[in-house]
C-alpha cells in the first residue's frame, strides 16, 4: 500500500538497498537465487560455520537445530570480529579483522584447491569459472591472509581442512559481512566455498544467507507502478536511501521538500551522518515520522504519527531465514491512536 500511495502521488521513488543489497547481489552472482540451506537441515550438519552470525542472540529459530547437531557430534566454528553470545558457545572462535572476510574465504579456497580437497566431479558438472578461481586464489596463501585477517596461518589451514573434509558442512553467513567496503564481494567469496567442496549435494550442507526468494508474491499488482504514469506521465526519479544526506542537501530540479519516514531511523542508520542531520534540520523540509518509539529521527520531525507493533496488526510474513509463509494475527487492538502502515497509507490515499 505504501508503494501504491507514493506511485499515485508521483513522489520520488526510494532505492531500498541500505540493508542487504550488496550481500544479495554477491549471493545471486554465485547461486542465482536468494535461497539457502533450510534451518531444519542444520541438525544433520557435522561442521557448522557461523560467519558473522550471532545465531544464539538473534537467529533463535535456527539455534535448536544447531544444538541438536552438536549433541550428535557436530562442531560449531564462529568467525566474528566481536565475541558474541554465539562465539562464547562455540567449539572454536576465530576473531577476524573487520572487512577481511573475502581474504579469508579466498585463503580457505587456496588451501582446499591446492590440497585437492575440493570435489572435482561436482565442480566440473555444476560450476563455471573454476580455472579462473584456481588462478586467483594463488594470491591468497595462508601467510599473507593471516596478516590481513588477524587469524594465524595454521588456523587458516586447520579451518580449511576441517570444513572440506567433515561432511556434511554448512555455513550460516549473515548480513554484517556485507556492510563494509567490498561487502558484496566478501559474500560472493564465502558463497563459493560450498560450491567447490560440493556440499550443496548433501542434506545438512550448503550455505544460508537469505531465503527471501522462496515465495514469488505478485508485488507488481500490489504496488501499481503504473500509477506513476497518471501522476507524472513518466516514471519518477529514484533516490538512493544510502545517499540520503546528499539527496536532502544537494538534490535539485526539484529539491526534496517533504520526507515521510516509516520503518526506519535515518538519523541513526544512514551513512554520512552529519550530512543527514544537516538535511533534516532544513527549515523548508517538512518531515513526518511514523514510529513506535521516539528515535533520533523523531527529534527532527514536524509531525510524529504513532505506529502499531506487530502485536497490533494483521500481516503476511514471507520467508526470511526459513521456508514458511505465515499469517500473523493481532494479539491486541491498536493502543491509543496507533495505526499500521497499511491503514495510514490507505486513509491518506
Amino acid at each position: 500500500m505504501d508503494r501504491r500511495f507514493f506511485h499515485r502521488l508521483g513522489a520520488s521513488q526510494l532505492a531500498r538497498n541500505i540493508c542487504s543489497a550488496a550481500g544479495e547481489a554477491g549471493l545471486k552472482s554465485v547461486i542465482g537465487v536468494k535461497l539457502g540451506t533450510e534451518p531444519e537441515q542444520f541438525r544433520y550438519s557435522r561442521y557448522i560455520i557461523a560467519w558473522g552470525a550471532n545465531i544464539h542472540g538473534n537467529n533463535v529459530h535456527l539455534w535448536p537445530f544447531i544444538a541438536e547437531a552438536r549433541r550428535q557430534g557436530a562442531k560449531l566454528v564462529v568467525i566474528d570480529p566481536y565475541r558474541t553470545r554465539t562465539a562464547a558457545c562455540a567449539d572454536w572462535y576465530l576473531p577476524i579483522n573487520p572487512g577481511t572476510d573475502a581474504a579469508l574465504a579466498l585463503g580457505l579456497m587456496h588451501v582446499i584447491i591446492n590440497e585437492s580437497l575440493h570435489d572435482a566431479d561436482y565442480v566440473a558438472r555444476y560450476t563455471v569459472g573454476f580455472d579462473q578461481l584456481r588462478e586467483k586464489v594463488h594470491e591468497y596463501s595462508p601467510e599473507p591472509v593471516a596478516r590481513w585477517t588477524g587469524i594465524s596461518a595454521s588456523d587458516i589451514v586447520k579451518l580449511a581442512r576441517g570444513y572440506a573434509t567433515t561432511r556434511p558442512a554448512v555455513i550460516r553467513v549473515n548480513y554484517g559481512v556485507q556492510r563494509s567496503e567490498g561487502g558484496g564481494m566478501a559474500t560472493r567469496s564465502i558463497a563459493m566455498l560450498p560450491c567447490i567442496t560440493g556440499s550443496w549435494k548433501e542434506i545438512g550442507g550448503g550455505l544460508q544467507l537469505s531465503t527471501s526468494g522462496a515465495f514469488g508474491l505478485n508485488k507488481d499488482s500490489l504496488e501499481r507502478a503504473d500509477l506513476m504514469q497518471k501522476a507524472l506521465g513518466r516514471p519518477a526519479r529514484t533516490v538512493n536511501m544510502v545517499a540520503l544526506g546528499t539527496a536532502l542537501n544537494t538534490l535539485d530540479d526539484p529539491p526534496v521538500k517533504a520526507l515521510f519516514v516509516y520503518n526506519s531511523n535515518p538519523a541513526a542508520v544512514c551513512p554520512n551522518h552529519n550530512a543527514v542531520i544537516r538535511g533534516l534540520q532544513r527549515p523548508d523540509l517538512f518531515t513526518v515520522v511514523h514510529e513506535q518509539f521516539f528515535t533520533d529521527t523523531t527529534d527532527y520531525a514536524d509531525i510524529v504519527l504513532p505506529a502499531t507493533t506487530f502485536f497490533e496488526h494483521k500481516d503476511l510474513q514471507p520467508a526470511y531465514g526459513h521456508y514458511y509463509l505465515q499469517m500473523s494475527d493481532p494479539a491486541i487492538a491498536p493502543l491509543g491512536e496507533c495505526r499500521s502502515n497499511v491503514e495510514v497509507f490507505r486513509v491518506s490515499a
